[in-house]
């Protein structure tokens, strides 16, 4: 059977790495060493703020320089908490920078893959925590090259993410590449856009997007196998 692509890149977090577990235990830690009252509705509140704050990053209306400290800063002055922001970011980096949390089948995965495609690793994230993630994980060692947003000044969905990228696969034919992610504006709608094809992983309960016109779409990253068939 001919297959279709020659290049897969995948996104890391929510993708292979099970990030909201990583995000959950990492917070925990951070707010309770600090006598910060953790709840599930706590939780929620930042990953609100969370989610807000990387998506003014990523259509540029936010500087990498404010990413770190920001969200925390949100957090405390949405709770009336006197604490300081850059402390507690620096603790959350700290740990979650030293988690392995892995989403089910995403290493076996891989494996399967080696051999039959050439792969790369795309991630949106801060250079502190991806890389120690990357060793602590083991994960790199499936990919020809990694792409980190903190590092090239550019995230995803910009076409400057994706040339940065492109530019290390050998001149690869845009049809034959498959972008997989969780995130429909800067995994899906970006690669789209660029011009290679895109699998949104739409984790059960994720907000639809209108008009995502995805090439596929899964609910598990053990779906990719069906996919690629």
């Amino acid at each position: 059977m001919t297959k279709k692509y020659d290049w897969l890149l995948f996104d890391a977090d929510n993708t292979l790495w099970d990030f909201s577990a990583a995000e959950a235990s990492a917070l925990e830690r951070t707010l309770r060493t600090r006598d910060i009252d953790w709840s599930d509705e706590v939780l929620g509140q930042y990953r609100i703020i969370n989610h807000q704050a990387w998506s003014d990053f990523e259509r540029g209306y936010l500087p990498k320089e404010q990413l770190r400290t920001i969200r925390f800063s949100r957090l405390l002055e949405y709770y009336r908490l006197d604490h300081p922001a850059e402390e507690l970011s620096f603790d959350y980096r700290t740990y979650l920078a030293s988690s392995t949390h892995m989403l089910d089948g995403a290493i076996d995965l891989l494996e399967s893959l080696k051999g039959s495609y050439r792969m790369g690793l795309v991630t949106n994230g801060l250079k502190e925590v991806q890389r120690p993630r990357l060793a602590a994980t083991d994960l790199g060692k499936h990919f020809e090259f990694i792409v980190i947003s903190d590092e090239i000044g550019v995230a995803k969905p910009h076409a400057g993410f994706f040339d940065y990228a492109y530019e290390r696969m050998d001149g690869a034919d845009k049809s034959r590449v498959l972008m997989i992610g969780d995130n429909p504006n800067a995994d899906v709608q970006g690669a789209l856009d660029y011009g290679f094809d895109a699998c949104w992983l739409r984790h059960p309960g994720a907000a639809n997007k209108p008009k995502l016109e995805a090439t596929y779409r899964i609910r598990d990253i053990r779906e990719l196998t069906a996919v690629l068939r």
